[in-house]
């Protein structure tokens, strides 16, 4: 799955920041008054302590033959999915099959060695440093959905990294990897596959009747709900996962099993300790603690604790969260893209449990933070770009939210993090304590001669791979050597450097200034480069 950007998460802020309006006599069907019968749209269930669960469909889960989406819908749960694999972890860990411990090479000799040892823990938490083998299949020319995927070639992507994006413990990366490798590992402990070991130990025991998982895309699931993604003049096209990994994502359920989930971890049904354990917070080997837990994230919203997970795969979206305060369970399962199941699962936590106290409203920056601020700032460890632009007297970042000044001079905050404006830096905060620096970039119009250089082909074996770069009327534009149908072009953003199919891009020179590689870098993938090759 991808994770809501930060333009999404400013959005969240900036609709947090406005006045909390008179709730409505359907607080629930507010929330979802935009979605038409003859639309895709959302299946939702919400459970409070005490009071009988409340079950809502709306919009079409089939748009070929007209059926609409009811409470028994089943829809593919993205990335709701992993705290059920952390959950099988778990449980063998309490069988004493395994240790959260253990060197995963104990269990995958397979895999390379790093020099440090990467444990069962740390794929659960996304501490590892693992690349993520979506998006490197993606750099490639080959991301997911354009061709089929197996658990093997997941496995395969992940043995030829010959680096990881950092020392594993040492930071946080959500990767997909970590939990395509757990699965492997409960199958190879357990000798049953993560399907049928979560199926006799979860599924069954629970009475989540509707559930199991996508291991075979061509199975037919009745009930099951085709995913969407916008089309052009307000047409809809589908957009299936068309794979057969799972464990990272994969799914399949109602909005009614996962609320029973859900309860089974409010009330500790899954055995001693293991719901405690799902949503403890992980510890870098800094010592700081982070907002992931194992296959659960624990945040705050609306002042209060939250412990939730969201998901996106293909044009599924999916949001399930538990308010322990206040005993409110909320599953939102969804099978149009065009959704961000974070914000609207937000909105129905706000609806049915409105919060505390009304947010302040908005305040303007200052004339001077206008003029100095605004301008493009990059993170070159993670490839992350923020782009802030100066709009009717608020920062904002381009496409997105706005910032909140705050008392301090340069300090601002948006999508729950603190950002401080100083010279030529930007320091993020998150609520994790997580520092990251975005300097300053002087904006890059090269002419088509400083281009030329570029064109060539480059490779990959890490990536299984080939790149051609080919310049024309002044714009570089790469395509997949075995996919010449899926060009992108890259945008110059400061000297040496571009953005392109959601990668920084950088030209990796000799002493002569000749280039030699192309090194791609992004949220899941720091720092992968593509070597120069004869073209022949």
């Amino acid at each position: 799955m991808r994770w809501i950007g930060l333009a999404g998460a400013l959005a969240l802020a900036t609709a947090a920041q406005a006045q909390v309006p008179a709730a409505p006599a359907d607080p629930i069907g507010g929330v979802f008054a935009r979605f038409k019968a003859d639309d895709p749209g959302c299946a939702v269930g919400v459970e409070q302590k005490g009071q009988a669960p409340v079950y809502r469909g709306f919009g079409s889960a089939d748009l070929e033959h007209g059926v609409p989406i009811t409470p028994d819908t089943i829809f593919e749960a993205g990335s709701v999915s992993k705290q059920f694999t952390a959950a099988a972890i778990l449980l063998l860990a309490a069988d004493g099959k395994l240790a959260l411990s253990d060197d995963i090479r104990k269990y995958l000799p397979e895999m390379p060695d790093y020099g440090r040892p990467i444990t069962i823990d740390m794929l659960l938490s996304h501490t590892s440093g693992l690349r993520d083998w979506g998006e490197v299949a993606a750099l490639a020319g080959w991301p997911r959905t354009s061709r089929i995927y197996t658990p093997q070639e997941v496995l395969l992507i992940a043995v030829r990294q010959k680096g990881l994006n950092y020392t594993p413990g040492e930071a946080y990366s959500y990767t997909n990897t970590g939990y395509n490798l757990a699965g492997l590992i409960v199958q190879r402990v357990s000798g049953r596959t993560l399907a049928d070991f979560t199926k006799e130990r979860l599924f069954q025991p629970l009475g989540m009747t509707h559930t199991s998982w996508r291991d075979d895309f061509r199975r037919v699931v009745q009930g099951r709900a085709i995913a969407y993604e916008p089309g052009q003049n307000g047409s809809w096209l589908q957009e299936m996962p068309f794979e057969n990994t799972y464990g990272h994502g994969a799914l399949l359920t109602t909005v009614g099993d996962l609320l029973i989930w859900n309860r089974a971890l409010s009330e500790g049904r899954l055995g001693a300790g293991i719901a405690e354990k799902m949503a403890e917070r992980a510890t870098l080997t800094g010592g700081r603690r982070i907002t992931y837990a194992r296959g659960l994230m624990v945040l705050s919203w609306s002042g209060r604790e939250e412990v939730s997970h969201s998901g996106a795969t293909a044009a599924y979206r999916a949001w399930l969260a538990r308010v322990p305060s206040t005993g409110l369970s909320v599953a939102l399962l969804c099978n149009r893209a065009d959704v961000n199941p974070v914000q609207v699962g937000h909105r129905v936590v706000d609806a049915v449990a409105p919060p505390p106290a009304a947010p302040t409203a908005a305040r303007l920056a200052s004339e001077p933070d206008l003029a100095r601020i605004p301008g493009a700032y990059v993170d070159e460890r993670t490839g992350n770009v923020l782009r802030v632009v100066a709009d009717k007297g608020e920062l904002r970042v381009r496409g997105g939210g706005a910032f909140q000044p705050q008392a301090e001079a340069g300090r601002y905050t948006g999508g729950g993090m603190d950002f401080t404006f100083a010279g030529d830096t930007v320091k993020r905060v998150d609520p994790a304590g997580e520092t990251v620096t975005f300097a300053r970039k002087a904006e890059w119009k090269p002419e088509e001669a400083d281009l030329l250089p570029l064109a060539g082909a480059y490779s990959s074996p890490e990536a299984g791979g080939v790149l051609v770069v080919s310049v024309k009327g002044g714009v570089a534009v790469i395509a997949p050597a075995d996919r010449p149908s899926a060009p992108y072009v890259i945008q110059p953003l400061y000297r040496d450097a571009f953005q392109g199919d959601g990668n920084l891009i950088r030209i990796v020179r000799d002493a002569k200034g000749k280039v030699t590689a192309l090194r791609f870098t992004n949220s899941r993938v720091y720092a992968l480069d593509f070597r120069r090759v004869d073209a022949r």
